[in-house]
């Protein structure tokens, strides 16, 4: 019984992710107020904090909605899974000049990730495809693609077989550093 209504939580979470982030796409005043609702209403709910401005990708998955932060101008790629308690955050707080000139100031992440269970990742850094983040783990600097990491920037890359097929065409450098 607690697992169906956990996993029910975890669908009305990503429907109202969804609801905002299409409402704040077509634009308008309405309806960027009606996105803004939904956020508020997401982190008084789920103490879900992730605003209508982050670029999110396509099946984008949360599982378990509490304590995700998420900043303004977090990218997110498609196909995503996120745990709870992550954190994706600027690496200066208050710093008007990057604010006005629209400088990314949160992280970028790229398509397929795992994003474990209170992992914080810290500033305007990248991180590739198919990366997975493990639990608690701090990330300040870059992540090549196909990489597990871990501890404080700790960074290492799959192996061949931990790699979904769909990445094996673009493989020809990666297969000669193993």
């Amino acid at each position: 019984m607690d697992l169906l209504l956990i996993s029910n939580l975890d669908r009305k979470a990503e429907r109202e992710v969804r609801k905002m982030r299409r409402l704040y796409e077509k634009g308008g005043l309405i309806n960027k107020y009606r996105s803004r609702r939904i956020e508020n209403k997401l982190q008084l709910r789920y103490c879900l904090k992730m605003p209508c401005s982050a670029i999110i990708g396509k099946n984008f998955q949360i599982r378990h909605p509490q304590g995700i932060r998420i900043g303004r101008t977090a990218e997110i790629g498609d196909n995503c899974k996120v745990y709870p308690f992550f954190c994706a955050v600027a690496a200066l707080k208050g710093d008007e000049e990057r604010v006005v000139n629209h400088i990314r100031r949160h992280p970028k992440i790229g398509n397929d990730c795992i994003l474990g269970s209170k992992a914080t990742v810290i500033g305007p850094i990248t991180i590739g495809d198919d990366v997975t983040i493990g639990a608690c783990a701090i990330v300040t600097k870059d992540v090549p693609s196909h990489s597990v990491v871990k501890g404080l920037n700790q960074i290492r890359p799959k192996r061949l077989e931990e790699i979904p097929e769909k990445y094996h065409a673009t493989l020809g450098q990666y297969n000669e550093k193993i």
